[in-house]
């Protein structure tokens, strides 16, 4: 179980980490229904949208500068995964920031008119948290911990860890890139291993883009992630750059495996940090200036 870091931890853990980053030993997940090596056939479904289907062209057109080391065919399914997940992330990452922009902005008020008062009320219930009739510190920063993004290495490396790049069953049928459940009967895919008495289901959604905004904004609000956004809040106030491989520490709740998860997670990024990077488009993290 991740423990919760007190501020001297959180700024011990930093300092480490950004000396050294961490090696695991690469281990791959298994998925129900996806032990097949991903094919044209087998690619994700997505949107019709012109940006990601630009994006996967470009990606595809890249395929020559992959390592020496990756058969062209692999090299090229993995820059075809990114780049069409990729404009997804962008844009929701940049409707994050949009948000986190004008909560600053409230913020830096003396006081808040009854319209502005109601319109960060609809912003922390969307965050899941609870404002006080006068906002205060506290509120603030929870809210400054929550409105932030998730660095595009860290959900890539996940939606091809947890999809198995695409093809699980659950990826193909449910457009569910990161083995998120559900708990009412009907509200998504039955696990075909799933433990007797158990009622949880593999949630579906209707589009890859529904998927990754269900993911980030569950990293961004359950308890179980506190962790993370407790690390990434530190980062922002020190001007550093939010490192996907840094946050990933966070991420020991997300799999039953723990530690082992985060360090598979970790290696992922390592090893295929070329690939992710090979498609089209910028990850801009933005800053609170």
């Amino acid at each position: 179980m991740w423990r919760k870091y007190g501020l001297g931890d959180l700024a011990m853990v930093l300092a480490l980490l950004m000396l050294t980053d961490c090696a695991g030993t690469h281990q791959t997940a298994l998925h129900e229904d996806s032990a097949t090596p991903p094919t044209a056939q087998q690619a994700p479904e997505t949107d019709t949208h012109p940006k990601q289907a630009k994006a996967a062209k470009d990606a595809t057109a890249s395929a020559n500068d992959r390592p020496s080391h990756l058969p062209k065919s692999v090299y090229e399914k993995k820059l075809q995964f990114f780049g069409l997940l990729r404009p997804i992330v962008e844009t929701e990452n940049a409707h994050i920031l949009k948000q986190r922009h004008r909560l600053l902005q409230l913020q830096r008020k003396d006081s808040l008119s009854r319209a502005e008062l109601h319109e960060l009320r609809r912003l922390a219930a969307r965050y899941r948290v609870k404002m006080p009739q006068t906002p205060d510190r506290a509120f603030w920063t929870t809210m400054l911990k929550r409105i932030d993004i998730i660095p595009m290495e860290l959900v890539l490396a996940q939606a091809a860890n947890e999809s198995a790049w695409g093809t699980s069953r659950f990826a193909r049928k449910g457009n569910n890139f990161f083995g998120e459940w559900c708990f009412s009967k009907g509200c998504g895919i039955v696990p075909a291993r799933r433990d007797d008495g158990a009622i949880h289901e593999v949630e579906a959604f209707d589009s890859p883009r529904e998927s990754v905004d269900s993911y980030i904004h569950n990293l961004n609000t359950l308890d179980a992630y506190s962790s993370l956004r407790d690390l990434r809040y530190h980062l922002r106030k020190a001007h550093r750059p939010l490192k996907a491989s840094l946050l990933a520490i966070g991420l020991a709740q997300y799999s039953e495996r723990g530690h082992a998860y985060v360090r598979s997670i970790r290696t992922f990024i390592r090893v295929n940090r070329d690939a992710m990077h090979a498609t089209t488009g910028s990850d801009t993290a933005g800053s609170d200036s």
